[in-house]
């Protein structure tokens, strides 16, 4: 999902009165009985202290209170109301975020076998015009033989909306979404869908199948890096090749032997990383530091070097967490050598909170960690 936020951005703030007003006026031309006023009333007498999940719930619920009884006279409605389908991939989050609430509303009241064939044809309308992801879900844990069988179709489909909600909404980890046990337990089902994704004409499509391949290797990686062995066996490509990198890159950041050798990385690189600086130590809440080091070959070959760093971050309850990011992709010939710096700021984050404290920086070499430094963090 794009989000492009703004400095003082929060994801909230994509279900606002404007999108309420427009929404309500969607559906009062759609149905003219609909109560506009009533409708905008419910939802923002509470908006302002809202969260995101509680707004999403407001919203729902008031389609649920002011839309008729009758479920597919009602969906019918919302199918009515919807924008024109997406032209190319971009989601303007502003502009259709609030259509999350429309496809929530077909999970709330469609979640049942009689009406399957009619909640999920409304949900592949609704995923032209902004994703579905977030509550086919709902219809994969309850009805996972009769949905798969549907996503199957879906995959070939002409519409690359529809083929990315296959590889996005079976994904067993979706950030805000419900977690999908089964898939958690066995991913086979699920790869199965991508078999029909994994060359789509689409980057956007592709670039789903390989975080939903990140995801199944976190618990399976064996069966993710069999998958990948064999797709690049039968259909190499440089699209491929951009797939595999994506979908490895937890992995690779592990060390994961066999996810290295297919990006063509080395096990136990022959390098020496010396020099490791970090400035300023202490840092202030909101700063940035600048770290710096010197990595050397120290092999007879070229070798080609996925270098990376990570900051185990002070908790709330005083442990560490390790997060690694990535700082490139290296072609180091014998006894070469470069220095590398780069920034990363402490300025809070709504996806991550920093606390004073002792933290520790390390460089790591095609998933092996190579030096280390303490450095402060003050308030």
């Amino acid at each position: 999902m794009h989000m492009n936020e703004s400095e003082n951005f929060q994801v909230r703030d994509v279900f606002n009165p404007e999108a309420v007003a427009k929404l309500a006026d969607d559906l009062q031309a759609a149905w003219r009985n609909f109560n506009a006023a009533a409708f905008q009333k419910q939802i923002l007498a509470k908006l302002a202290v809202q969260t995101y999940s509680e707004r999403k719930q407001a919203i729902t619920d008031a389609l649920s209170a002011h839309l008729p009884a009758d479920f597919e006279q009602a969906v019918g409605i919302l199918l009515q109301a919807l924008p024109p389908p997406l032209e190319g991939e971009g989601l303007d989050v502003k502009d259709r975020f609030i259509l999350v609430c429309l496809t929530a509303y077909v999970a709330k009241h469609g979640l049942h076998r009689e009406r399957l064939d009619f909640s999920l044809q409304a949900l592949y309308e609704m995923t032209k015009r902004f994703s579905a992801e977030f509550d086919i879900r709902h219809f994969i844990a309850a009805f996972p033989e009769p949905t798969l069988a549907v996503l199957h179709q879906w995959a070939k489909d002409s519409n690359m909306h529809v083929r990315r909600l296959v590889s996005e909404g079976s994904r067993p980890y979706l950030p805000w979404g419900k977690r999908l046990v089964q898939f958690d337990k066995d991913p086979m089902p699920a790869l199965a869908l991508l078999e029909h994704l994994r060359t789509d004409t689409e980057e956007y499509v592709r670039r789903s199948v390989a975080n939903h391949l990140n995801d199944v290797a976190k618990k399976h990686p064996e069966k993710v890096v069999q998958l990948l062995k064999r797709w690049k066996a039968e259909v190499p490509s440089t699209t491929l090749d951009r797939l595999i990198r994506h979908a490895t890159r937890t992995l690779v950041k592990q060390g994961h032997p066999e996810a290295l050798a297919l990006q063509g990385f080395s096990k136990g690189a022959e390098v020496a990383v010396e020099k490791l600086t970090i400035t300023p130590s202490p840092v202030k809440l909101g700063e940035n530091i600048q770290f710096s080091f010197q990595l050397d070959a120290t092999g007879r070959d070229q070798q080609k070097l996925v270098v990376d760093y990570g900051i185990y971050f002070l908790k709330a309850n005083g442990r560490h967490a390790l997060k690694i990011f990535k700082l490139g992709v290296y072609e180091l010939a014998p006894n070469a050598g470069l220095s590398i710096t780069r920034n990363f700021s402490f300025r809070p984050i709504t996806t991550r909170v920093y606390y004073p404290g002792l933290h520790k920086l390390i460089i790591q070499v095609n998933g092996v960690e190579m030096i280390q430094r303490e450095f402060e963090v003050i308030a």
